[in-house]
């Protein structure tokens, strides 16, 4: 991906970003009220490996309140913290993780959400947070809005009694704590002026934006709310390794029933002293390519009346064919899926929507697979992942 060009912000929008508004104040009660509609937080698995490039900018976060705990922060939430010190160094950190018998509904709580100390009555600390913060609300060279909190995942921010949010296309509106009746009553940090909140939605915290694949982080996949099944549209690319000694790799997460979910494997196997091959095909001594053994071809029928609309994938879900005796391929719940032929780079995509809950389960298959070498990793991917920058 190319290096994000921000436009400089007129003077008028400059000023705008800096200036606090001076509408109806936005409270905790307001936001516990949009956290009733935007469910329930998710429990994120262990951490992937997790790149990939993306030609779209990713969308801006929806809210999603706290509601659950965590002891310690998102792999998001730390890097974001990390690259704001390191690059306005007059900051300094006020924490980001929070008790969660402490106070009311806060992102500390589960790790998403970072307390950046910059006091707005001291000149270069207030300078360096309203840099970032007209950066990343500034539009980008191909007219994203916003591009910079997107691509980072920012929910929301706070600072110098102003809240600018995703989900009020991060307009300054007015804030005031809701332990506070009048603003003149609260403390400086309740009004932050002695620091800026910035909470992170899932994908942001999980390292799954754009920023944070772009930095190499390490990732978590997203969950739906309070389940152990895979947010396909939350997660960008999250992987798992297959070894070729014919072990079963199990996903840490479910794949909801109905979706379309996107999956890209890389990788080869040595599986007899002259055989070669990758997940779907076998090369000969002379290098010529050719198809694994297979059964028959089974199409993949659109399962009417599961389907979860404006979720996943939207291609087709792939064929599938039985292993056989002759098999050496990745198998991707028991069946082969694999669409391209054989390819050069040993890439291959499918498309697969389960019928039922069900974890992802990966194995190579071979008749007598112990002494074969290699490994695979095989990624799931949303549709705007170039498969270009999957392959290792």
């Amino acid at each position: 991906m190319s290096k994000l060009l921000l436009r400089s912000p007129s003077a008028s929008a400059r000023a705008a970003a800096l200036r606090p508004a001076t509408w109806a104040p936005v409270t905790l009660a307001g936001l516990l009220l949009l956290a009733l509609v935007a469910g329930l937080t998710v429990q994120l698995s262990p951490r992937a490996g997790a790149i990939g490039i993306s030609t779209t900018v990713d969308a801006p976060a929806p809210y999603e309140g706290q509601t659950t705990c965590t002891t310690a922060p998102r792999p998001g939430t730390v890097a974001l913290a990390a690259w704001l010190m390191k690059t306005y160094p007059v900051t300094g950190s006020l924490g980001m993780m929070r008790a969660c018998s402490v106070g009311g509904r806060s992102e500390h709580k589960d790790g998403r959400a970072f307390d950046w100390k910059a006091d707005v009555a001291k000149k270069r600390t207030r300078r360096a947070a309203y840099d970032f913060i007209t950066k990343a609300l500034a539009t980008d060279d191909q007219g994203n809005a916003h591009a910079l909190a997107r691509r980072m995942g920012i929910m929301y921010i706070i600072y110098n009694d102003t809240i600018w949010s995703s989900y009020y296309d991060f307009k300054p509106r007015p804030y005031l704590h809701a332990g506070c009746k009048k603003r003149r009553k609260c403390s400086r940090t309740l009004r932050h002026l002695d620091h800026v909140h910035i909470s992170l939605g899932y994908a942001g915290a999980a390292a799954q934006t754009s920023w944070y694949r772009e930095r190499g982080v390490a990732s978590e996949p997203v969950l739906h709310p309070g389940t152990d099944e895979l947010d396909a549209n939350e997660t960008a690319v999250t992987a798992l390794t297959v070894p070729a000694n014919g072990t079963t790799t199990t996903s840490p997460f479910e794949l909801r029933a109905g979706v379309t979910y996107r999956l890209v494997v890389t990788g080869t196997a040595q599986f007899d002293p002259t055989g070669q091959g990758d997940a779907n095909c076998t090369t000969a001594p002379d290098g010529t390519a050719a198809p694994t053994g297979r059964g028959p071809l089974t199409p993949s029928l659109p399962i009417f009346g599961t389907g979860v609309w404006g979720e996943g994938s939207r291609h087709t879900p792939s064929p599938y064919a039985a292993p056989t005796v002759d098999t050496h391929g990745v198998l991707v719940n028991g069946a082969l899926r694999w669409e391209g032929g054989c390819q050069a780079d040993h890439a291959y995509e499918t498309w697969l929507r389960p019928d039922t809950k069900q974890p992802l389960q990966l194995q190579y298959a071979d008749a007598v697979p112990g002494d074969d070498t290699g490994s695979f990793t095989v990624y799931v991917a949303r549709d705007d992942i170039l498969r270009s920058s999957l392959v290792g």
